[in-house]
């Protein structure tokens, strides 16, 4: 009798659990907390799924005490073309004059590294080593009336701007509030800054008049100090998480021997124009390994200026630019502390890229 008492006792006690355990792996619901409760009475929360911790990750942040290290591999694809008109309209629909079409296609692949580590459950350190390759072609038509093609291509690929940031939990989660992360990160110039590069006219095959310029290299970095900051918000309603980002960034005007494309050295400051971005989105965690999200962001690019010495500050006509996008991705755990995480974005105006493809694989250690 006293085995058989004991028995329906920790029968009538897991059972509250195993239910919810069925119910959840029924309906695809993704277990993010987890009640549990041990003889002594002390209340421990589970830890959330593999899916639900990749979006952590890849949106928010994920505080988790162990060493993560994250290789990716980033390509993004835009064209642009410009039509110049020298010359009148004969009849309303016949033009008379000069027609140029310049087309430039850029192809910017990017291998980076990135390490995490979650100092607290509060705090977390990162670091970011990227390696930029660059390749673009130039094509102009129509000069001077000539039917006359001239095209080039400039490849660079060198290591890109260092950057390394922390995220600190301001508050966490609750039913009515959403989980709330401040971020500051400082961008170093160790890439190739793009203020002293030549440029080089080119010809057509036949010798005829020069009317294509192209720079003899590509930059892979800003050139100056960056500093960001932002917020990060995220709230889960299961089945969905949504999050939602801010953030402003400050570059530090810096001085170069030579702000020039010409054959002329002349010294002067950049200004690099500061920019600001926002951004919201939605993933759905599908099962315990598998999520989709999809989100929208947005940058604006201030103006940049320069200052030659001596001289005045100028701003530069066109280095203001508004970048928006539209992206869609999807993670896949593979093990309890490796995963896959892809995403495609859209470009929505023309200062963002056509498209972006990224592949990442974080590993804890």
């Amino acid at each position: 009798m006293p085995d058989n008492k004991l028995k329906n006792q920790v029968h009538a006690s897991t059972f509250p659990i195993a239910s919810w355990l069925i119910v959840s792996a029924t309906m695809g619901i993704p277990t993010v907390v987890l009640a549990q409760s041990n003889d002594d009475g002390v209340v421990r929360e589970a830890q959330p799924s593999q899916s639900v911790r990749d979006v952590l990750r890849e949106e928010h942040a994920l505080f988790s005490d162990r060493l993560t290290i994250e290789p990716g591999i980033s390509y993004s694809y835009s064209d642009r073309s410009e039509l110049a008109l020298n010359g009148f309209l004969a009849l309303d629909a016949i033009f008379l004059g000069n027609i140029s079409v310049d087309t430039v296609e850029s192809h910017t692949t990017t291998f980076d590294l990135s390490t995490r580590y979650g100092v607290t459950d509060r705090l977390e350190l990162e670091l970011v080593i990227p390696y930029v390759y660059r390749s673009s072609r130039y094509e102009t038509m129509g000069d001077e009336g000539g039917p006359g093609l001239i095209e080039d291509t400039v490849s660079q690929g060198d290591l890109g701007d260092i950057s390394a940031g922390l995220y600190y939990r301001l508050l966490p989660e609750t039913e009515s509030r959403p989980d709330i992360v401040w971020s500051f990160s400082v961008r170093a110039p160790t890439g190739k800054h793009p203020y002293d590069i030549r440029t080089t006219t080119i010809d057509d095959e036949e010798g005829g008049v020069e009317n294509l310029t192209v720079p003899n290299d590509l930059p892979t970095g800003n050139g100056v100090w960056g500093v960001s900051t932002g917020l990060s918000l995220l709230k889960t309603v299961d089945p969905a998480i949504i999050f939602a980002n801010l953030g402003y960034t400050y570059n530090i005007e810096e001085s170069f021997d030579d702000i020039s494309s010409g054959d002329d050295q002349v010294p002067g400051k950049v200004d690099l124009g500061d920019s600001v971005r926002f951004g919201f989105g939605t993933a759905f965690a599908l099962n315990e390994r598998f999520s989709l999200s999809m989100s929208f962001t947005y940058q604006h690019a201030f103006e940049t200026q320069i200052t030659q010495d001596g001289g005045s500050a100028e701003d530069i006509i066109g280095s203001s630019a508004n970048s928006a996008s539209v992206n869609f991705g999807a993670t896949y755990g593979l093990t309890d502390s490796t995963s896959i995480v892809t995403s495609v974005g859209v470009g929505l105006t023309d200062d963002a890229p056509d498209f972006t493809l990224d592949f990442r694989m974080p590993f804890q250690i």
